[in-house]
């Protein structure tokens, strides 16, 4: 059966075989959610910082803040003013606004705009990027599940059905840091180290406990992608640590490799960190400009983060206006799949996937502003999504019930890529007023002639242009919701079973918090005014 699975994988033709990969890709670059009046400061002061060094050759956003605007979320010496981000995504998009800004002046066009530079910066240093991630990701799910249909659905299901799509839209450093830390777990796992020793005398539980080991190159290559992790998000840190337990416990001596490769990322992190505030280890949040941020964010403890609040867990996880779980039910499968990994599969591997997600729920748990203001979801844990979907695949051939199991998987995957497709795309930052801001923001904004720039603009006008976009994300969920049965008949059956599912969870979502409210009311004029484009009336 395992040797029938993995030749049936190697038969499969290119196109099937990358097809969701595909689809993800292009949901990605249809769309370009800009709102210039909102100044996002979570994604404008690293812009602003890539400038800075694009243009005036300094670390500093002093002159770009003057050209540009005000923006938020600076951090000041007194002398200067810097981004109080990781710095991570400013740097990667460097070499991108340095090609814009010279090809501009080469064909004598004026200096690329705000809009201009903001797509660039997006497609070139997030969303391609992310891409070839999620090709990398679709490889790993293979490996270990040996199944087409579990490779589509994990990849349609963290690419448009997780808070990953919202953040690989906006040039900030969750989703690539999600990438980096997922990214140094498959070379750590050995998933790409070379073929299974596997025979058809080899039963399907037996085979999970054949292993291969990373090699030396890529164990360095695991701790260096690690390492990178922190530099695009600081509390990928947590993540860092769990994973070099984790290699240690696995590699032992072998580890050495692993360190080594995380040393030179930490070590230019740390360079940095001297160069703006005079220490390695001074962070940014300990020199925040704004003093209301200062004081509700970062005063608290250890730069804002104190004992953890079970109340803040609690909401992170299923508030309808923000729980990771809600938003994407298909992760909270994941940590089900994970505890039975833990008990049936190989334990090392549920483990590790429980533990990410558990200190980063404690991180969370602990901050003075775990709410995170204007967002999509928990974006301070980001990073759990890839390895709660790892459980999935993980437990995908011990799991008996198969059919439970796809089919479920299926109908919380629908929910999932209807919340996460329509938040990314519409506005990709909600104002914390909503309590559900999916049907009492987003959908009501569509249904008024709302609509944010895409590549269906060039062609088609209001709600007409994310027709496109609909029909990519439908032909994606066509191929994940179908189960493993390709019989017309059995196909049919699994995926109005997998519908079904998704109407029980939908439908009381969609009525839950409808009461009128004058705060929702006035964040939502807020919106509306400061649109782009303007609808049509």
């Amino acid at each position: 059966m395992e040797l029938d699975r993995r030749a049936a994988l190697v038969r499969e033709p290119l196109l099937s075989r990358h097809a969701a990969w595909l689809l993800v890709t292009l949901a990605y670059l249809y769309v370009f959610p800009y709102f210039e009046r909102v100044n996002n400061p979570n994604e404008n002061v690293r812009i602003w910082a890539t400038r800075a060094i694009v243009e005036h050759h300094v670390l500093n956003i002093d002159k770009s803040s003057r050209e540009w605007g005000y923006v938020n979320d600076k951090a000041t010496t007194g002398a200067h003013l810097y981004s109080s981000k990781a710095p991570g995504t400013s740097f990667l998009g460097v070499p991108v606004l340095f090609a814009e800004t010279y090809l501009h002046r080469l064909t004598g066009l004026a200096p690329p705009t705000k809009r201009q530079v903001t797509l660039w910066l997006r497609v070139f240093a997030v969303e391609l990027p992310m891409s070839l991630f999620f090709f990398f990701f679709a490889r790993y799910v293979e490996r270990v599940t040996r199944s087409a249909v579990a490779r589509d659905l994990l990849v349609v299901g963290l690419g448009l059905g997780t808070l990953l799509y919202a953040y690989s839209v906006m040039f900030v450093g969750h989703a690539q840091a999600a990438a980096l830390a997922f990214g140094g777990y498959m070379l750590l796992s050995g998933a790409f180290a070379g073929a299974r020793d596997e025979s058809s005398s080899v039963s399907s539980s037996d085979a999970l406990a054949i292993e291969t080991e990373a090699s030396a190159p890529q164990l360095a290559w695991a701790g260096c992608l690690v390492s990178l992790a922190v530099v695009f998000e600081y509390q990928a840190l947590l993540v860092c640590a769990t994973l070099a337990a984790y290699a240690l416990a696995r590699y032992r001596r072998r580890v050495a490799y692993f360190f080594a490769g995380a040393a030179p990322p930490a070590l230019l992190l740390g360079l940095y960190h001297t160069v703006l505030f005079g220490r390695p280890w001074r962070f940014p949040y300990g020199y925040i400009e704004n003093p209301e941020f200062l004081r509700s964010g970062h005063s608290a403890g250890f730069h804002g983060l104190a004992l953890p609040k079970l109340s803040a867990i609690g909401s992170s996880l299923f508030a309808p206006d923000y729980g990771l779980f809600v938003f994407s039910p298909i992760l909270a499968l994941g940590a089900v799949c994970a505890s039975i990994v833990v008990i049936r599969g190989v334990r090392r591997e549920g483990i590790l996937i429980l533990a990410v997600a558990f200190v980063m729920l404690v991180f969370l748990g602990g901050m003075s502003n775990w709410r995170a203001g204007w967002c999509v979801g928990p974006r301070y844990v980001a990073t759990v999504a890839p390895f709660l979907a790892a459980g999935i695949a993980h437990a995908w051939r011990i799991v008996r019930a198969r059919f439970a199991l796809t089919v479920i998987a299926a109908g919380l995957l629908i929910v999932s890529v209807v919340l996460n497709a329509v938040s990314a795309a519409m506005y990709p930052h909600y104002p914390p007023e909503f309590d559900n801001p999916v049907f009492d923001l987003a959908f009501p904004l569509l249904g008024g002639g709302f609509v944010p720039y895409s590549l269906g603009l060039l062609r088609f006008s209001g709600i007409w242009s994310l027709a496109p976009l609909a029909f990519i994300v439908l032909l994606a969920l066509s191929l994940s919701i179908g189960g493993e049965d390709e019989r017309p008949s059995r196909w049919a059956a699994h995926a109005a079973i997998a519908v079904a599912i998704a109407a029980v969870c939908l439908v009381p979502l969609s009525r839950y918090g409808r009461a009128p409210n004058p705060a929702e009311a006035r964040a939502a004029a807020f919106v509306r005014s400061t649109w782009e484009p303007p609808p049509r009336r």
